[in-house]
């Protein structure tokens, strides 16, 4: 594949977006994106997802300008719904996604950080809605969402850069590291996470991303109705007979 490289290993795929030194998002890129992220909902040898960028400098940089220049008014809604495929997909994945920020996520590729679930960067890692310093808006309904009204209006209406030890403080980053260290830290939580459970991994994620948009009643309907499914897997009984037994259980996501 040419604009990424992925790779699977011990039931954990990394992808990374290959298009240096920025990594900007192409239209030849989501036409090879997309697809790719389609296919692993249902590998269920794929437990958890890492993203990142190629090189040193950024994880994504944002959008071909040349590309968004050549729009009309006519063009621009279709292209905007392409576009949001790349955070779309990224957002529905059954598995849980980790962004490991290796540099610059500006635009479009703060759009994309926000839609994975976690994010741990470099110490490099800056962050930027970008969208109000060239006359756009970028951002403003998935930061909202995770990070509330008050710090978005803060973040995208100025436009500011955010440095990787603020993320950590407001709680957008879940871990900062040496930049040296990133790609391991990932891994770490990444195997974490695919050693869990993975029939209930999925449901917790669905359920978590479901209450964003329900009542509370509606919510804790879809968290037992996910109790429920999990219940009768034979993940759960093996659980809880390595428990008894005093030995660490391991899923077979079944």
């Amino acid at each position: 594949m040419k604009w990424i490289k992925p790779n699977i290993e011990n039931q954990i795929c990394t992808v990374t977006i290959n298009n240096p030194p920025m990594n900007i998002l192409t239209k030849e890129f989501r036409e090879e994106f997309v697809p790719y992220m389609e296919n692993l909902k249902s590998r269920t040898d794929v437990r958890v997802i890492i993203l990142t960028g190629d090189g040193d400098r950024a994880f994504c940089a944002g959008a071909d300008l040349n590309e968004e220049g050549e729009l009309t008014p006519e063009t621009v809604r279709y292209f905007l719904e392409e576009d949001c495929r790349i955070y779309d997909v990224v957002n529905e994945m059954p598995q849980p996604v980790i962004a490991a920020v290796n540099g610059y996520a500006f635009g479009g590729g703060f759009e994309l950080i926000l839609a994975c679930d976690i994010r741990i960067m470099s110490d490099r890692a800056k962050l930027c809605a970008a969208g109000v310093k060239v006359g756009l808006v970028v951002g403003p309904t998935r930061l909202v969402r995770l990070m509330g009204e008050a710090y978005a209006k803060e973040v995208i209406l100025t436009g500011r850069t955010v440095l990787a030890n603020e993320a950590l403080q407001r709680g957008l980053a879940s871990k900062v590291v040496p930049h040296n260290t990133l790609m391991n830290e990932a891994l770490d939580w990444a195997k974490m996470i695919a050693s869990r459970a993975p029939i209930a991994v999925r449901n917790a994620k669905e359920t978590i991303q479901k209450t964003m948009d329900v009542n509370w009643q509606e919510a804790m309907a879809f968290e037992l109705d996910a109790f429920i499914t999990c219940q009768d897997t034979q993940d759960h009984k093996h659980a809880i007979e390595s428990f008894f037994n005093k030995q660490i259980p391991i899923f077979q996501g079944r």
